[in-house]
């Protein structure tokens, strides 16, 4: 080990911090790394090794050199950890990253003809089709809402001049199980909204969808979406 080593340390240590600043929006104020910690938002497999480093960094910070020396000179181990760490943050991408746009998705409207939308569900295998009011979603369309709507209606068959405005009550996400969407700013790491999912299959109602804004807010214009298809590399 040489003092080299302590010089790239820190240069790895600083790139890592500009990567999670940018990627959540930081200031410049505070340790981006302790931040990440402090919030729990660490991807698991490297919350220990994060610390470790933020430890061994701000001991080379805050003490003096000795006689123009580092008191402390990371291992070989240490820098071949922080380089993995700092590739698995490059590569994992954001939620943006990883979904499928809006202008690739098959959405609805409350006053769309209900017929057209539950055709295309069929020819092409959508599960759930987000309904949207000014670009915001609303709403999800699934096989078990139309089937609770002629339920309720003890309808045998779906009018032609049906909407999906009348099915509004149960299309609401208010309305829905809870747990079954969720939403998710576009620069939420990819790796965070895998676990989403992961942690949904310990749960009764499992994670079908995650909606994608600019801040994760229920409120603002849909930008893509996400389901477990799109994030099978991080399972």
């Amino acid at each position: 080990m040489t003092a080299d080593n302590t010089v790239e340390f820190l240069d790895l240590y600083n790139r890592l911090e500009r990567l999670i600043r940018e990627r959540y929006n930081l200031s410049r104020d505070g340790g981006a790394i302790a931040w990440l910690l402090s919030r729990d938002k660490a991807p698991r497999a490297l919350h220990d090794e994060l610390d470790y480093c933020r430890e061994v960094r701000n001991f080379l910070q805050h003490n003096e050199r000795i006689d123009g020396s580092y008191a402390v000179i990371p291992s070989d181990a240490m820098l071949d950890a922080l380089r993995s760490t700092l590739e698995r943050f490059e590569g994992m991408g954001a939620a943006e990253d990883v979904c499928t746009r809006r202008e690739k998705i098959r959405v609805a409207t409350m006053d769309e003809p209900l017929r057209p939308v539950l055709r295309d569900m069929a020819e092409h295998g959508y599960a759930h089709v987000p309904v949207l009011v000014d670009g915001r979603v609303v709403g999800v369309l699934s096989e078990s809402t139309v089937l609770s709507y002629l339920v309720d209606d003890m309808a045998l068959e779906i009018p032609e001049t049906a909407t999906l405005k009348q099915l509004e009550r149960l299309l609401s996400l208010d309305a829905r199980e809870p747990g079954r969407f969720a939403f998710v700013a576009r620069r939420e790491p990819a790796d965070e909204v895998a676990e989403l999912f992961q942690a949904s299959l310990r749960q009764a109602n499992r994670l079908v969808m995650v909606f994608v804004t600019e801040h994760g807010k229920p409120d603002e214009r849909l930008l893509g979406i996400i389901t477990a298809w799109d994030l099978a590399k991080f399972f």
